[in-house]
Order: C-alpha cells, then sequence, then structure tokens
C-alpha cells in the first residue's frame, strides 16, 4: 500500500479540522477577565438570557452581569429589583423592549422557596420587579424552573424528582396588567414527561423542543435536546469534556449558547453549540 501523500493529508486537516472546532465555540472564555477588577461577582452563575448583542447573566442571590458580546466587555452590574433567589433560569418572552427599556422583560425562576416567575423591567444600572407568577400546584414540592416560547406566547413549568421522571408542563403566558397571577392545574395545556434529565439545570422552548442543561457531579454533564409533547430526546450533546457544570441556556439563530458554573466565579465562562 503507497503511504497517504503528506500534501493531501494537510489538505484534509485543514478541511476537517474547522468542522471539529464548529461542535463548540467559547464566547466568553473567562468572565474575570471582562468584568472590571473592582466588581464582585456573588455566589454562583446560573440563568443566561440574550438580546441584541448583550448576553443578561445572572447568579444566585440576585446579581445581574450583562456582558456586551460584540464589544467583549462588561456593560452593568447591579442586585436586581426585590430578588435574592437562586435566579436558575433567566428568558425573554417577548422580543420587544419594554417601558422605556433597552430590554425586553426578563422572566427569572426563583427555583425554590415560593418557586415563583419574577417578571423584571431591566436596564444598564436598575431593575424593577413588574409582577410574580405561581403555579398553585404541590407537583413540584422541592424546585421548579420556568420557561417560554417566546414565538408562540407559552409558558412552562418545568420540574420534578431528581433522578426519576420530570415534567414541562404548558401554560398561557399571562399578561403583565396584574402584579401577581396564580396558575392552577386547571389552566395546563399539555404535560411533557421528561425521562433524560437526572439534575435539571436551565431550560429553553424553541420550534417545539426543550433544551434541558443537566447535572451537577463530574460525568454528568449533558445537554438534552427533546421533543415537545412526547418527550422523545432526539440530540445528547456530551460536556463532560469541559468539565464545568451547565447552568443557564439560550438560542441564537443556528447556535445554542450554555453558561458555566466553576469554583472560582472568575473562571465561569459561555460556550456555544451547533443546533
Amino acid at each position: 500500500m503507497q503511504p497517504f501523500p503528506l500534501k493531501r493529508l494537510l489538505l484534509l486537516c485543514l478541511l476537517v479540522g474547522p468542522l471539529a472546532t464548529q461542535a463548540q465555540r467559547p464566547v466568553v472564555k473567562r468572565l474575570g477577565d471582562w468584568v472590571p477588577q473592582q466588581t464582585e461577582l456573588h455566589s454562583t452563575m446560573q440563568g443566561l438570557a440574550l438580546y441584541s448583542r448583550y448576553a443578561v447573566t445572572l447568579r444566585d442571590g440576585g446579581q445581574c452581569v450583562i456582558l456586551d458580546l460584540k464589544r467583549h466587555h462588561h456593560a452593568a452590574s447591579y442586585s436586581l429589583d426585590q430578588n435574592t433567589t437562586h435566579c436558575n433560569n433567566a428568558f425573554f418572552a417577548t422580543a420587544t423592549p419594554y417601558g422605556g427599556s433597552p430590554f425586553p422583560l426578563l422572566y427569572v425562576s426563583s427555583c425554590y422557596g415560593d418557586k415563583a416567575c419574577l417578571v423584571t423591567q431591566i436596564g444598564f444600572d436598575t431593575s424593577v420587579l413588574i409582577q410574580r407568577i405561581f403555579f398553585d400546584s404541590d407537583r413540584f414540592p422541592i424546585a421548579q424552573d420556568w420557561c417560554a416560547d417566546a414565538d408562540s406566547g407559552h409558558l412552562y413549568a418545568f420540574g420534578g424528582k431528581r433522578g426519576s421522571t420530570m415534567y414541562l408542563l404548558k401554560f398561557h403566558l399571562p399578561p403583565t396588567d396584574s402584579p401577581e397571577v396564580h396558575l392552577t392545574e386547571a389552566d395546563i395545556l399539555e404535560t411533557t414527561p421528561i425521562n433524560c434529565v437526572n439534575v435539571a439545570q436551565g431550560s429553553k422552548i424553541k420550534d417545539g423542543y426543550a433544551y434541558l442543561p443537566d447535572g451537577n457531579r463530574p460525568g454528568g454533564y449533558f445537554l438534552h435536546i427533546v421533543e415537545l409533547g412526547t418527550g422523545r430526546e432526539v440530540r445528547t450533546i456530551d460536556l463532560n469534556s469541559l468539565g464545568m457544570e451547565p447552568e443557564g441556556i439560550d438560542i441564537r439563530g443556528r447556535w445554542i449558547y450554555v453558561s458555566f458554573h466553576t469554583p472560582n466565579p472568575k473562571d465561569n465562562c459561555i460556550y456555544r453549540f451547533r443546533r
């Protein structure tokens, strides 16, 4: 057998190399390189929401850190109004800026305690709590996430027993004319069983699928893509090679953005993956 020509081998590497690297790309390699040295990062990175050129990242306890992805720098840091929760998930449920703010309303999962969804008007220096949404049920006794399908105008509650079947419950997105909304079992439009997630992290609904980061221990880091309604898992992205706990998630175009928690807050990062 004749040896493979060196020039052809080099050309093949050039062609295949970019395809391999497109599977995952760092967006923020190290959060500490973006934020000013005097800015303290409180607790752990949690929810992530994208709008325009900005990444809105939330931290356990209610700190909001806004990053300018175009200019690669920190844009703002402050504590959310009336929010000292876990901030497990964050999302924009509409594409329209609200009340003179440069952003749409931000929906934040408190996760524990009253498990509310805190609807918040955010800016670059302050925020105002607009509404609290509750699910009046004992279906999720410990923790519960909230997410939305911004395209269809639906809100989802996500939760269940760790290591067992979890559920996505679909509701109409409530109007914001009331400071407090209580959803009940009677308001559920659709239930999707989730059997692939062990430890629920963030969540995102897009184009008929749920994107669900999973895991808080090495060897158990995954991103599951599940068909709504059936609960069928159509794709799994193994995140274990990154060695970090996945947290928040959002989607822009052909890319899935995932934020990662690290023991040192300055080492927190955001990666993106091909849809």
